[in-house]
């Protein structure tokens, strides 16, 4: 990740789990880094604990390769490697436990990983379970995110 920070794999391996804010700062900048990816057509993303570095000032780096799948199911796998993230961070473990998580954050993880690839949201809706706002506050600040 060539000088960006620490990949989510070392952080969490020196310094242990995400918690609370720290959690949910990692949740929402990679959702939000997502999504603009996605507004920009870009897709096939690759969020792993080990290709996610984190910035120095909260910001996140992700790699990306072009994706074989149709755009859409790319988009689907990309919001499930977010959701497993997400689990790795709070928990340290691949296949954690997703109840080590945060209600909102559990509830946005759970919806991403449902088996039907075509029921999972989309990035900008994850940011809308992130944000915790009105559906109008939401709309509002995704538009801000994404204009970045």
């Amino acid at each position: 990740m060539g000088g960006q920070g620490a990949t989510v794999a070392e952080f969490v391996r020196s310094s242990g789990p995400l918690r609370g804010p720290a959690l949910h700062r990692l949740a929402l900048a990679c959702a939000a880094t997502m999504a603009r990816l996605h507004a920009r057509g870009v897709a096939g993303l690759r969020l792993s604990e080990d290709s996610v570095a984190l910035g120095a000032h909260g910001q996140v780096f992700i790699g990306w390769t072009p994706s074989a799948a149709a755009y859409e199911g790319a988009v689907a796998d990309d919001v499930r490697a977010w959701a497993d993230l997400m689990v790795f961070a709070a928990t340290g473990v691949r296949d954690g436990d997703p109840y080590a998580l945060p209600p909102a954050l559990r509830l946005a993880v759970a919806q991403c990983r449902r088996p039907d690839w075509t029921a999972r949201p989309r990035a900008a809706d994850v940011l809308r379970v992130l944000l915790g706002q009105s559906v109008a506050n939401a709309m509002a600040s995704v538009d801000d995110l994404l204009a970045c």
